[in-house]
This record gives structure tokens, C-alpha cells and sequence, in this order.
């Protein structure tokens, strides 16, 4: 396995953000909100849902994207110029129509990645050398989330409870799962695996997130403490990001012809859910109720981040 980057030097938490576009590859202008796109079924599997999306782009920056949304503030990061290593990565809030730079201390390149119904945010930073940490911000109070022995952590996921789920990698470069309450750390590693993220997780502690062996990337759901993998239906790879009290499981898998679908599994069925037009399209989060965010890279591939319901 290769050991992590700092997310100065790489896309944002690449062992976590695996498969989602990469804020640094071009330098593109933004593009207009879309809106009032769609979801298709998988053949055979699960009915039409229909959503409309709306884009939320920092403004001027080159590309953004939307992990999460407490149904009022989402968050994500942006970057003004891919092309540059001095433009960094930078994590923001948008609330009511305004965007904001989520300012974490000592940072210097930041992901925001969830955020609670209390308002907790969480996320990953990289530090003045190059080290990833996972916070946490509680009015504005940060805090780390750093796995004990860890040489990196990022936070990923966040409950109401503030239950905080993600990944580490220890003195091998081997990357694991956990789960941290009230400063407690639990490792999670699917069985067999070769590597481990958790992705999130919800308000009964159900945790989803990606597991790799030598066939490649899958999804998996932990619950009760038992392992189910989630393999979106002849994917080449299934990413499980995030799932609701109600159990629904939003993510992204990549189909045999190469492009890349947002997909929510759902008593046992899978919908594949695009932005209309769009080149590629991953889901982050479901919440209850049913909005999702994510990214799409429209048809001049630049990318930018969505909210649906």
C-alpha cells in the first residue's frame, strides 16, 4: 500500500475521498448552477426516484465540492487554482446563500467532511508539515481527532451523538477504519481486507464506508457488528459513503465502461442517481428525509458541488 500524501500535495483525503474527482488536477472556470436533474434505476433493481440538485460553488474558485449537509448548512472544500501548489484546499461552510472559509487552526490545506444537527463540523487538515489530522469545531472551538500511534487520521463522519467515524494509517502504512467516542477509539477493519475506511455513520451507529482486497473497491455496511459488503451490480468498484436513520446508503461505484454514477441502496435495491448532462456524478451523504450531496464534473470536466432532495 502507498503511504498517504498530505493534502497539500494530493487531492483532499485521498484514502477516504477514493474515486472523487480531484480538486487539483486542471484550472477551469466555474459553471453556472445546475439544477433539476434525475435519478435512473439500476435495471431490475429499485424504482425511479426523482431530485432536483442545485450546485454549490465557492465563488471564484476553480472546483468544489459538497460532503454534507445538516439540512441547512453544507459543507465541503474548494480550491481557486488546481494547477498551483500555493492555492490550498480550503474547507467552507455555505448557509442561507452565503459561503464562508471554515478557518482551522495551524491549517495548512483543510476538508470540511460532516457536520452534526447540532452544528458540529468535522473534517481533515494538513499541518505546516504536511501531517493529516481529523478535527472537530464546536462553536468554533477546534479540537484534533487523531487515532492513537497513528502517523495520519482524518475524521470523515459524523452521528448527532458525536460518534466520529474515518481513517488512519499506523507505522506500516496500512490503512484502517475506526470509530471514537468521547475520545475512546475502536479500529474497524472489514474481514479480509487490505485496507479499511469508515465513511459514516448514523444516529443508531451504523457505520458504511470502503473496503479494497485484490478484486478491488467495495462498499460495506457494519451494523450490529456484523460486516455486509455493498457492491453496486456488475460495478468495478462501489464506494459506501453515507446512510440515514432510516438505513439508507448513498455513494458512487464505477461502471464496466469506465464512468463513475451516484447510487442510493435502499431496502435492498439499488438506484443509480446522475446529474443530467453531467460527465460523472458521486453522492456523500443521504439524510433523513432524503437530501444528498455530493460532486459532478460537467461535460468541460470541471467539478462542483451539489445538494439534492
Amino acid at each position: 500500500m502507498t503511504k498517504a500524501a498530505p493534502l497539500s500535495a494530493r487531492r483532499p483525503a485521498q484514502a477516504i475521498l477514493r474515486g472523487l474527482p480531484d480538486l487539483r488536477l486542471r484550472p477551469l472556470p466555474s459553471q453556472p448552477a445546475a439544477a433539476a436533474e434525475h435519478a435512473a434505476a439500476a435495471p431490475g433493481l429499485a424504482a425511479t426516484n426523482v431530485y432536483s440538485f442545485t450546485s454549490a460553488d465557492y465563488p471564484g474558485a476553480a472546483q468544489s465540492l459538497v460532503l454534507d449537509t445538516d439540512g441547512s448548512t453544507a459543507v465541503g472544500a474548494f480550491v481557486f487554482d488546481p494547477s498551483s501548489t500555493s492555492s490550498p484546499i480550503t474547507a467552507f461552510t455555505f448557509t442561507g446563500g452565503g459561503y464562508q472559509i471554515l478557518a482551522v487552526p495551524g491549517a495548512a490545506s483543510s476538508l470540511a467532511t460532516g457536520i452534526t444537527g447540532t452544528g458540529q463540523i468535522i473534517g481533515v487538515y494538513s499541518d505546516l508539515s504536511g501531517v493529516n489530522h481529523g478535527f472537530a469545531s464546536n462553536g468554533g472551538t477546534f479540537s484534533n481527532v487523531d487515532f492513537p500511534g497513528a502517523t495520519l487520521t482524518q475524521a470523515i463522519g459524523v452521528n448527532d451523538a458525536g460518534q466520529i467515524v474515518g481513517d488512519y494509517f499506523d507505522a506500516a502504512s496500512a490503512e484502517h477504519g475506526f470509530a471514537a467516542v468521547g475520545g475512546a477509539f475502536t479500529a474497524i477493519n472489514f474481514p479480509g481486507a487490505t485496507s479499511t475506511a469508515a465513511a459514516g455513520v448514523n444516529n443508531s451507529g451504523d457505520i458504511v464506508g470502503i473496503w479494497s482486497d485484490a478484486a478491488g473497491q467495495h462498499g460495506f455496511l457494519l451494523s450490529g457488528g456484523v460486516y455486509t459488503p455493498v457492491d453496486f451490480p456488475l460495478a468495478t468498484s462501489t464506494s459506501a459513503w453515507g446512510i440515514n436513520d432510516s438505513g439508507e446508503i448513498a455513494g458512487f461505484y464505477t461502471d464496466t465502461g469506465g464512468s463513475t454514477h451516484g447510487f442510493v441502496y435502499t431496502g435492498g435495491a439499488f438506484s443509480t442517481v446522475d446529474v443530467a448532462g453531467a460527465h460523472s456524478t458521486q453522492l456523500t451523504r443521504i439524510k433523513n428525509g432524503g437530501a444528498i450531496t455530493g460532486v459532478y464534473t460537467d461535460a468541460l470536466t470541471a467539478e462542483h458541488g451539489l445538494v439534492g432532495q
